[in-house]
């Protein structure tokens, strides 16, 4: 019976907030009304997702305590009444000023908790805990060196957390509210109507015949899911599963197999039009339009899968792998005849955020609204099937809420850190800290904050991960004469490319199952396939234009022409391959000439093409080129 009612409940706060959140893309709703309801509808519904009890597949035990069921119930109507709370004192608090009462300050701490609580049960007890040693950093004060400050009493401290709009109700919790939960329901209408297979017939159709097909359609199909599901490990599950095995009977090996779904997955959250949730919050953070955002991305998002297509293909020369039979594949125009319902959205989204300049949220929900549109003329306009449709929208919006759970979570846990580094102003000493610890090298300082972000992206999700290191490391390299827009994106580059690094590296472990390999095998081989990737965020930072900033039409150029020879340089030498099997003192010139044309200087770039060039005469020369391959 307590599972039942937890069904019920969370299927009625996952309508009601979707409802509420497609109201907001149509007509504005007040800031602090708008992050108020979604914390509540949204932090209610985590209470009844994951309870206190599990059973082992992590779901509700079907068996539970009533009692235990009542105090999660307790749970979401605490969060709910908290939050309208704060939604009904608005002009009592604003009247108050500092002076907080009795109840502001107990309504305060048991929000905190709540928040605390819904966020260990959503993402695991790492951010919990790190916003508790924020907590106690505030409360304590009398630290030595930089770290000290005036002591935080708990009524000013869980105040400034809960019933203002720097702590929970913060501009994390404002990027998820406006924006970020419109795209996971426009993901989810995308998903459930079929969208997933849509893209992946589309890779197949465009990449299976090529050599190593296979990993070609992982990469690609993995990249176009990528951008709607916002998650590395869903990414996985999804595709991996159809991907993987198929790779494996293709003759790649069961480590390679999932290195390249959990390389190519990740580097969806970095893909635009949709990216992860954090690009929405970078987006606010930097106070910049989305479409911004968006055009910055593009080209090492670009750079980023032409480096795994090499490899792929790298590998699949080198073991003497062939495409696709063209009878097996889906032919290219029928796939995009029968994907009107999923490519029209997707150009919607683009024109709203690329051309017309529309903000982000209205994008989303033209986005949705498409969808909800195309998918009636074919259930309803073809099927006749209006009972159908209408279950599957009430499904769309149920589990848009429920996908947007952890996120709202993270949001909100963040929110709690970031308010606390705002109070104590930990910020700014953190960052003067780490430009003395560098010694005023921009180097250092970026492989500070680059193992920084892998550290933090053992335990969080990239979108916590980048929501703390934006506060305390991306202001500290903008000190040193970086582009705010560059630094921020380094840091988020760092967080997607922790799911792909040992020791907890979550997206390769995922697709380890999946491949039956050793988790930590799969892990290094990622590392190793990746390589450029993680090279990737210092050449946007040297180099601004690679992201479109202080474009100068020949530099542009220049900086493509060698970044791309420089990936492909890279990729070929750490696979042994380029127009054949390298020796190694070839493959170390590779490696050698495609990081010199990857540092941005000028004289780099020639000795790095000279000696790449070199390599290439070479192997022309020499080179045999089995009949069995089916050339790329």
């Amino acid at each position: 019976m307590a599972k039942k009612w937890r069904v019920y409940i969370m299927t009625a706060l996952g309508f009601l907030l979707a409802l509420f959140q497609l109201y907001s893309g149509v007509r504005p709703v007040a800031t602090q009304m708008l992050r108020a309801v979604h914390v509540a509808f949204g932090l209610g519904m985590a209470f009844m997702i994951f309870p206190i009890v599990k059973s082992k597949e992590g779901k509700s035990d079907p068996k539970e305590n009533p009692g235990l069921f009542i105090m999660d119930l307790l749970f979401t109507a605490g969060i709910i009444f908290c939050a309208f709370y704060f939604i009904h004192e608005l002009d009592a608090l604003a009247y108050r000023g500092g002076n907080p009462t009795t109840m502001d300050v107990v309504v305060s701490c048991i929000a905190v908790l709540l928040v605390l609580e819904s966020c260990r049960r959503s993402l695991g007890a790492a951010m919990p805990i790190i916003a508790l040693v924020f907590i106690v950093y505030a409360l304590l004060g009398n630290l030595p060196g930089f770290l000290r400050h005036r002591p935080i009493d708990l009524e000013w401290l869980s105040t400034h957390l809960f019933l203002t709009t720097e702590g929970v109700f913060g501009t994390t919790i404002g990027a998820s509210a406006t924006t970020v939960f419109l795209f996971v329901l426009f993901g989810a209408a995308l998903e459930k109507t079929g969208g997933g297979q849509f893209f992946l017939q589309l890779a197949y159709s465009v990449c299976g015949r090529f050599r190593g097909g296979t990993a070609k359609v992982a990469v690609v199909g993995s990249g176009l899911m990528g951008m709607i599901s916002g998650s590395a490990v869903a990414n996985v599950a999804g595709v991996g599963t159809i991907a993987i095995p198929m790779m494996k009977e293709a003759g790649y090996s069961a480590d390679d197999a999932g290195a390249i779904e959990a390389v190519s997955a990740s580097g969806g959250l970095i893909m635009p039009p949709v990216m992860g949730a954090a690009a929405f919050i970078m987006a606010e953070n930097l106070g910049l339009p989305y479409s911004t955002i968006v055009l910055a991305a593009i080209l090492p998002a670009t750079l980023y899968y032409m480096a795994l297509l090499f490899t792929v293909d790298f590998i699949a020369g080198r073991q003497g792998l062939t495409g696709m039979p063209p009878e097996k594949l889906p032919k290219f125009t029928e796939v995009v005849k029968g994907g009107y319902l999923y490519i029209l959205p997707m150009l919607i989204l683009i024109y709203f955020i690329c051309i017309a300049k529309t903000s982000a949220q209205r994008a989303a929900f033209w986005g949705f609204l498409s969808i909800v549109v195309l998918y009636a003329v074919q259930k309803i306009g073809k099927e006749k099937d209006v009972k159908g449709y209408l279950k599957m929208m009430f499904g769309i919006l149920v589990d848009g809420s429920r996908q947007a759970v952890s996120i709202i979570a993270a949001c909100a846990c963040a929110g709690i850190i970031v308010g606390v580094i705002s109070l104590t102003g930990l910020g700014l000493t953190l960052s003067s800290a780490l430009v003395d610890l560098a010694g005023g090298s921009l180097f250092l300082l970026l492989l500070y904050t680059a193992i920084a972000c892998v550290i933090l992206g053992m335990g969080l999700p990239v979108t916590a991960c980048y929501i703390i290191l934006a506060v305390l490391a991306a202001p500290a390299i903008v000190k040193l004469g970086v582009p705010a827009i560059a630094a921020h994106l380094f840091v988020m580059y760092y967080g997607v490319l922790s799911n792909i690094t040992p020791p907890v590296a979550l997206a390769s472990y995922v697709a380890a199952g999946i491949s039956k390999s050793k988790p930590l095998s799969v892990a290094v081989t990622s590392c190793k396939m990746g390589i450029v990737l993680f090279v990737l965020p210092f050449m946007f930072v040297y180099q601004p234009v690679l992201i479109l900033q202080n474009v100068q039409a020949v530099e542009l150029v220049i900086a493509l022409v060698t970044s791309v020879l420089g990936v492909i340089s890279i990729s070929g030498g750490f696979q042994k391959y380029l127009l054949r099997t390298a020796t190694v003192l070839e493959s170390i010139l590779l490696i050698a000439g495609g990081f010199l044309m990857l540092y941005p200087e000028h004289i780099t770039d020639l000795f790095g093409i000279a000696m790449v060039a070199l390599v290439f005469l070479l192997q022309w020369r020499s080179r045999r080129v089995p009949t069995n391959n089916t050339v790329n």
